[in-house]
């Protein structure tokens, strides 16, 4: 069951994408980009546009950001809040967080000259991003999409 999302529309909403793919022996990589600013490993995501639906916005934030085309899920898989410091004070964002299985990787994306992409599986993922809200939000992909270990059958 997904937790509720925050739906408090005094807070400004933003929409992160989970790209994902499988490599060649089948293990689970998700797309990490570095923000422009402090250059630390985070997920595609950005400010809901008007007229788009969240998993739209997180899907062009995913190709603007990390090069990536997708299938991109419309129910988010998780939210968080994220706490935004600008100079005079700190302001809340509600961030719905969507799996996106990527289908293409453009050689030429629009932010490609501002930021770096790099595939990572989910434990190196975990180690490189900072934020609480984004590691949560790949814990909670991990738990939705890592393959779960075949139970042991009883006697028969």
């Amino acid at each position: 069951m997904l937790p509720q999302i925050c739906r408090d529309h005094t807070m400004p909403l933003q929409s992160a994408a989970i790209p994902y793919r499988y490599d060649a022996d089948g293990e689970l990589e998700i797309l990490l980009v570095t923000s422009r600013k402090k250059r630390r490993w985070v997920l595609p995501k950005g400010h809901v546009r008007l007229g788009m639906g969240a998993h739209a916005s997180a899907a062009k934030e995913a190709f603007e950001e990390g090069g990536v085309i997708g299938r991109t899920e419309v129910e988010p898989i998780t939210n968080y809040v994220r706490k935004k410091r600008n100079a005079s004070d700190e302001e809340e964002h509600s961030v719905t967080v969507h799996p996106m299985a990527v289908t293409t990787e453009a050689s030429v994306w629009p932010e490609m000259l501002q930021r770096e992409r790099r595939w990572a599986t989910i434990s190196d993922a975990l180690s490189l991003v900072e934020q609480d809200g984004m590691r949560k939000a790949i814990a909670a992909f991990d738990r939705a999409f890592s393959p779960v270990c075949a139970k042991p059958m009883g006697r028969l």
